[in-house]
This record gives C-alpha cells, sequence and structure tokens, in this order.
C-alpha cells in the first residue's frame, strides 16, 4: 500500500524505517510531485485519487469537519489517517502513525475503509507501590509481606551483576 504524507513527516526518519515497512510505502507528497504541496485539502485529495492512491496521512485532522473536504473523501473513498493531539511535533506524529499504521491498513485489507483517527495519549506515571499492591492482590498475598520476601536489599543494589571490562562500571 502506498499512502502519501502531507509536508509534516520528517523524511529522514521514514528514509530509515523503509526496510521494516513491508507493503508498506509512505510518501511524502513533494516526492510525488510538488504541485500537490500547493493544492487545498479537496483538490489534494481528488488529485491523490486520480493517481491511484489508496489513501492519505495528514496532521490536518481540522479538514475532517468540514463538509467541502468530507465531500471529497466520501467520493474519492480516501482511507484518511488523520493524526491530532501531536500538536507540530513531527517525532510524535510518527511514532503515533507507526503506532496504529498496521492495524489500520490490516482493516483496510479486510475491506473496512474509512477515516482512521489517530489519537496518541499521553501517558501519564504510575505509582510503582500501587502496581506492586495489585500484583500481590492478584497472587492473594499481603503487599507488604510479599514485598519483605521479594525485596530487592543493599547487598543486591551492591553486588556486581556485569562485571564490565577493565573493573570499571559504565
Amino acid at each position: 500500500m502506498r499512502l502519501p504524507l502531507d509536508q509534516n513527516f520528517p523524511e529522514p526518519i521514514l528514509k530509515q524505517l523503509e526496510p521494516w515497512m513491508g507493503d508498506i510505502q509512505l510518501l511524502p507528497l513533494r516526492t510525488i510531485d510538488e504541485e500537490l504541496t500547493h493544492l487545498d485539502d479537496r483538490d489534494l485529495l481528488i488529485a491523490l485519487k486520480q493517481l491511484e492512491f489508496q489513501g492519505l496521512v495528514t496532521l490536518n485532522y481540522k479538514m475532517l469537519r468540514n463538509p467541502k473536504e468530507l465531500a471529497a473523501v466520501l467520493k474519492t473513498k480516501l482511507n484518511i489517517f488523520a493524526v491530532e493531539g501531536v500538536g507540530h511535533n513531527p517525532i510524535r506524529a510518527t511514532g503515533a502513525l507507526l503506532l496504529d499504521l498496521q492495524p489500520a491498513v490490516n482493516a483496510i485489507e479486510s475491506g473496512k475503509t474509512g477515516v482512521f483517527w489517530l489519537r496518541p495519549r499521553s501517558p501519564k506515571p504510575q505509582d510503582p507501590w500501587e502496581l506492586f499492591e495489585r500484583a500481590a492482590q492478584n497472587h492473594d498475598e499481603d503487599p507488604a509481606t510479599l514485598y519483605e520476601r521479594v525485596k530487592v536489599s543493599d547487598a543486591d543494589l551492591e553486588a556486581v551483576i556485569l562485571d564490565v571490562e577493565g573493573g570499571e562500571k559504565p
């Protein structure tokens, strides 16, 4: 599957990913035709259909709130991968795309087409003790008792695990 990308994705990173993308080819618009980068969204969608592409990956998720662009999506039947919530951060956008791309392509290949709205989350830190308590409950044990049995002691922290060449730790 060949998927055009709007101009907000970092080409050097995409180039490095090529060996691992399998049958998915991510193509920046300017590498297809420089003129594509100057079109409004509606005309871009029509042009991509005329060029026989199956979709578009974009950070311009707001176009999916515009009736003129949505009419073009409906008529062209292009798959739209709209990445939202990454600001102007091309690294996060690429990560968000890669996270959900394969399941979306699998859906397309099984006949489910449409708009794939990619909304990456911003993970919040979790308290390790709360996680330990849940793990203890899953093992039907008291957290404090279990911790005493499995805890890492000061001696454990000081014992050499890796003997780094030259006797020095990194």
